[in-house]
């Protein structure tokens, strides 16, 4: 049996992906996290964090060179699992091209077309969807810029807690 795979400080969801309760914006960094440290407040963290799913975590298919700090983006899926997200660092927004990564993902894009699925790249706000055939088709702006400013303690629905100040 392959051991549990452990996000040990990767953190790259935690920039990647916006968080609603902590009007946290994709494409920076959560304040919460921390290097090497993980997530400070990971035990108490809102349903937008808890509910992220990292298909490097979840797949025992996909090795060390697939860890999203390794690989540049993170995999994670939609549409009741149609859907592949690569949602790419835009600091390195051509890390999904490199060997392995690009040769796989065309190759999930032209086995999951016969079924219905697809794999999107997503770069920031833009996204291009690996065709089955091969090639990019890009689909421009798919997300809208998140914007927030809030600056006080933000409360976790349903929790009662209000959000520590960043440490």
């Amino acid at each position: 049996m392959t051991p549990a795979k452990s996000c040990d400080g990767c953190g790259l969801c935690c920039k990647l992906i916006g968080v609603k309760e902590l009007e946290k914006a994709p494409h920076v960094w959560c304040r919460y996290f921390k290097r090497d440290k993980g997530c400070a407040v990971y035990e108490v963290r809102p349903g937008g964090c808890a509910d992220f799913a990292c298909d490097w975590l979840l797949d025992d298919q996909l090795d060390e060179a697939w860890k999203p700090d390794r690989a540049g983006f993170v995999l994670h899926t939609s549409g009741g699992g149609k859907t592949l997200n690569v949602d790419v660092d835009p600091a390195n927004p051509t890390a999904w091209k490199r060997a392995p990564y690009a040769e796989t993902l065309a190759l999930w894009a032209r086995r999951g077309a016969a079924e219905g699925m697809e794999v999107l790249i997503w770069v920031a706000r833009r996204c291009w969807r690996l065709e089955a055939a091969g090639g990019l088709r890009d689909l421009g702006v798919q997300r809208d810029e998140t914007r927030f400013a809030s600056g006080g303690a933000m409360r976790r629905k349903g929790s009662g807690k209000d959000w520590p100040a960043s440490p």
